[in-house]
């Protein structure tokens, strides 16, 4: 090769190159320049069906609004039908004022819709208790809630009392109440006009009858026979289809007459209490003591006893205090059967200096004509409730269902039950009942 300037500038040229190659690749030692980062690749996309979802939370406890309303509503604690949730404090009757969380009842019912014809709601619970409510009261109350805590349903109502309260809320239906199905005055009297009504003698011998049934009769038109009894033979009036309706004072008996399918409806009415009394000198030394050891000292001692003898409330809860104490006074010669009413027995126990258990209300009726002292009372276990049945007409036919019903509702009216809370405060100085209608058996300590 002939060796020219330009060849030459080529070489030089070409060996250049190579060496600032040499210089510029990552071998031969040298340091190599950090690479730029490049960008992770992108994940491939999962449709969201088919992507693992977390578990879903629970749904909670669900309630059906139904009855005479337009659209059905479904609730459920996580999803309340869309309506806004609200805090309110309110006052519960018994528990005293307290925080509360849900949706606003009339808010439910606007969303419902109420048929025109609908007047009452009734409540349901899980366990099955129900409570019926007009609306006339709910609608004037804007802090009535549908309360929602701990998982489930339960009413929050102030100004309605504990009944009203219901826990563990299932349904809501919407109804013609009985009150808008029954008129107040009726035009004429009714078709079938006579009840008999069939009771215990303390009702009667206390003289609250005599208050209660002229204004039944006034305001209904019916025609009231009373038939004052022992609870047990009342009862069994119910039980053969020889009476109406039944104001009774014995809730082991009741209930079972209510399984056995006689009795229809029981309401709940009133309450007072049983007491012992006896002559002042009080000689077995009952005062002070429980009813069980009362009885034994009575026993002991061998101190007179009248007892009713008669089946009745009050004799079925004599025999239990002697059962209790393990006692058998029958055939014992101061252990003296009257047979008879509450009064008689009051009577035969002054005259004899004996003692009895009466309920508090004929004692205090019948006071200034006895030689007799109250030595046991305020002990829980003396505790006396009465209960309003209606005989089952599908049992017995020519019942007056209708009749009964009427006696039903108006003793347990708010009206009726002011009227017996203030019985016997002008002449005794202290009720001689005490009305129960809003609340349960379970208020009262009752199984």
């Amino acid at each position: 090769m002939k060796f020219t300037p330009r060849n030459i500038l080529l070489t030089l040229f070409l060996i250049l190159a190579v060496a600032l190659s040499a210089c510029l690749s990552p071998s031969g030692g040298a340091p190599a320049a950090t690479p730029e980062p490049t960008a992770a690749p992108a994940p491939t996309a999962v449709p969201a069906t088919e992507a693992p979802a977390a578990p879903d939370a629970p749904a909670g406890s669900s309630l059906a609004v139904t009855g005479l309303v337009n659209t059905e509503l479904t609730l459920t604690t996580a999803d309340p039908a869309g309506l806004e949730m609200v805090k309110v404090t309110a006052e519960h009757p018994k528990k005293g004022k307290g925080d509360y969380e849900g949706v606003r009842l009339n808010a439910v019912l606007d969303k419902a819709g109420l048929k025109a014809d609908a007047t009452a709601l009734v409540i349901s619970a899980s366990d099955g208790f129900t409570n019926e409510v007009a609306l006339a009261d709910l609608k004037a109350c804007a802090d009535c809630l549908i309360g929602i805590s701990d998982g489930m349903f339960s009413m929050v109502m102030p100004g309605l009392s504990s009944k009203a309260w219901v826990k563990d809320v299932v349904k809501i239906e919407a109804i013609v109440g009985a009150a808008a199905a029954e008129p107040a005055a009726p035009a004429g009297p009714p078709a079938n006009p006579n009840i008999i009504l069939a009771t215990t003698t303390s009702t009667q011998d206390s003289g609250l009858l005599d208050v209660l049934i002229p204004l039944f009769e006034k305001q209904t038109g019916y025609k009231v026979q009373t038939v004052a009894v022992g609870t047990g033979a009342a009862l069994k009036m119910g039980e053969e289809g020889n009476a109406d309706v039944l104001l009774v004072h014995a809730p082991s008996s009741e209930k079972a007459l209510m399984e056995a399918g006689f009795g229809k409806e029981r309401f709940l009415v009133m309450h007072n209490d049983f007491i012992i009394v006896g002559p002042a000198a009080d000689p077995a030394g009952i005062k002070g003591g429980g009813p069980a050891d009362a009885f034994r000292a009575i026993f002991d001692k061998g101190a007179d006893f009248v007892s009713r003898g008669d089946d009745s409330g009050t004799h079925k809860m004599e025999l239990s205090f002697w059962s209790k104490a393990e006692l058998d006074p029958k055939g014992k010669a101061w252990y003296i059967e009257s047979g008879q009413g509450m009064g008689a027995t009051l009577t035969i126990a002054s005259e004899k200096e004996a003692y009895t258990l009466t309920d508090r209300a004929t004692y205090l009726a019948n006071k200034d004509k006895l030689q007799l002292e109250i030595l046991l009372e305020g002990n829980n276990a003396l505790l006396n409730v009465y209960h309003v049945i209606t005989v089952n007409a599908e049992k017995w036919p020519k019942v007056n269902f209708e009749g009964a019903l009427a006696f039903a509702k108006f003793i347990t009216d708010k009206a009726t039950q002011q009227i017996i809370a203030e019985f016997g405060k002008d002449k005794f100085g202290q009720a001689l009942f005490f009305p129960d209608a809003d609340k349960t058996d379970a208020d009262l300590g009752l199984k």
